[in-house]
């Protein structure tokens, strides 16, 4: 095994011993039925200091953007977020510290009524795991569902998070960027609203190459993809340059986006839902039988960025 990929695959094959789960090992939340018209989804995230956040984050930061990335697994499942359990691991105990990080996890436990159940306290290097569990009475997003001929969506706008990240911590470029590295908005409106009737869906955590390939492999199928469609903020082309404009685009992660696709027939209603929810959703590319094309001025391109992996990643 050399990935994560490697790892997930391994784990995909181990048999299950219960008829009540629907999606063990390998979207962004198990699915499990436990009632007859109730169907729950699990997921669990670590976050460390080195990967997901670094020195200059305040313990308010640190809060909010660990919660925060849960809580976007459950939006690209289309669910609702409930419960929260905390095992966080501490060098020392600081009353001061765990004030402020609470202070940030709580705008988001209250924004969307999650309730914290329970978890566990430990000392030692910092690290942050959450499990979130959430619900829907309807129908719950996965990865497999994306069928040919499908339209690729993803919302906001692509690659501000690694920007922040590329960027000298000092610069003008930095400041602005950085909000988005720190403060996500996971996208629970839009999962929900897509969820009627969107064939696929992700959250862009790994980066867009990566995510997107994610459901093209879980769907067994293909894509397509314009990079000049890809939604970016007006500051990238200001800020970053030329050399780093993919990296940031396709390779970086962090965005916590969803990246959904979805019957042509359904394009008007993408429309109102953008309109609604006042959040941009841009049609990207298309879903194939095979392979994975990317196209730049009307040219066939070969990209480099293949996304973040823990282990892959230096």
């Amino acid at each position: 095994m050399k990935s994560e990929q490697d790892f997930v695959t391994f784990l995909e094959k181990l048999k299950s011993y219960d008829r009540k789960i629907i999606k063990g090992v390998g979207d962004d939340c198990s699915i499990i039925r436990l009632e007859k018209n109730k169907k729950y989804v699990f997921t669990t995230d670590t976050s460390l200091l080195g990967p997901h956040f670094t020195k200059d984050y305040t313990p308010e930061e640190i809060g909010y953007k660990s919660l925060a990335t849960n809580i976007s697994d459950i939006a690209s499942m289309g669910c609702i977020p409930l419960y929260a359990m905390y095992a966080i691991t501490i060098p020392k105990m600081s009353e001061k510290w765990l004030r402020s990080f609470y202070k940030g996890t709580n705008k988001l436990l209250r924004k969307y009524k999650i309730s914290i159940i329970g978890g566990d306290t430990t000392r030692g290097p910092l690290s942050i795991t959450i499990q979130l569990i959430g619900i829907q009475n309807n129908r719950i997003l996965k990865r497999d569902g994306a069928k040919v001929g499908d339209d690729i969506y993803v919302s906001g706008t692509i690659g501000n998070a690694r920007a922040a990240l590329i960027m000298a911590k000092r610069s003008i470029g930095h400041k602005y960027f950085r909000k988005y590295l720190v403060n996500p908005i996971p996208r629970v409106d839009l999962g929900l609203e897509i969820s009627r009737f969107a064939s696929s869906c992700i959250d862009i955590s790994d980066g867009l190459a990566k995510d997107l390939k994610n459901i093209a492999i879980s769907s067994k199928k293909g894509f397509k993809v314009d990079i000049d469609q890809i939604p970016v903020s007006p500051k990238l082309s200001q800020y970053i340059l030329p050399k780093h404009r993919e990296e940031c685009i396709l390779g970086g992660g962090e965005d916590y986006e969803l990246c959904f696709t979805a019957n042509k027939k359904y394009y008007i209603k993408i429309n109102n839902i953008s309109s609604k929810l006042k959040l941009n959703l841009s049609k990207i590319g298309t879903i194939t039988k095979k392979g994975y094309q990317y196209t730049q001025n009307g040219k066939v391109v070969k990209v480099q960025s293949k996304g973040y992996d823990h282990f892959t990643n230096n």
